[in-house]
């Protein structure tokens, strides 16, 4: 595949992974959560609500040690955007990419606590405006693919994602904005 042939503009293009790293990556960002990891999640929770607030006494914070990451393969097509750029920033048209790297696309998805809110769901990159696109694995792959949505990270829940594309190619070439197609 010749990425510069399918991206517009390169803002950023990262070094790619080395066959090992990758490697690596395939086998270990689905693993379950380590205890550390679960510490970490629960010490950042915080009762969002001022004490006088009637919400407060009803807070009730959520339990990492009940979060599922999918045990699914990554598409192909996505492997292969990693070994030529770990992460990055391009566009198409008004679409924007700002890709999560082999080391952020777990630690991004436990930290907007996707498995609480989007169970299933999978962030691997923003648009640079609060949107998160994120592959559906709630169901089995179709020949080596999954849906992608896009969500916005302060209100992440599939009753407000929408579809963006089949496939990691056709969201890829795709020139339309993530706002645009969540908004109209």
């Amino acid at each position: 595949m010749v990425w510069q042939a399918i991206f517009e503009r390169c803002y950023h293009k990262c070094p790619e992974l080395s066959e090992q790293q990758l490697e690596r990556f395939i086998h270990t960002w689905n693993q379950p959560l380590s205890e550390h990891e679960i510490q970490e999640i629960i010490e950042r929770q915080r009762n969002p609500f001022p004490v006088t607030d009637p919400l407060h006494k009803r807070y009730q914070p959520f339990h990492p040690t009940k979060w599922n990451i999918p045990n699914k393969r990554l598409p192909t097509a996505y492997i292969e955007l990693l070994r030529y750029s770990n992460g990055g920033e391009f566009s198409n048209g008004e679409r924007h990419f700002q890709f999560f790297s082999a080391d952020e696309l777990r630690s991004m998805m436990l930290a907007y606590e996707f498995p609480e809110y989007m169970p299933g769901a999978v962030p691997f990159a923003m648009d640079g405006c609060g949107h998160h696109y994120a592959w559906d694995m709630r169901t089995d792959k179709h020949q080596d693919e999954y849906p992608i949505l896009v969500t916005h990270s302060g209100n992440l829940g599939y009753e407000d994602a929408v579809p963006i594309a089949e496939t990691f190619m056709e969201l890829c070439k795709g020139t339309i904005s993530a706002e645009h197609i969540r908004y109209g």
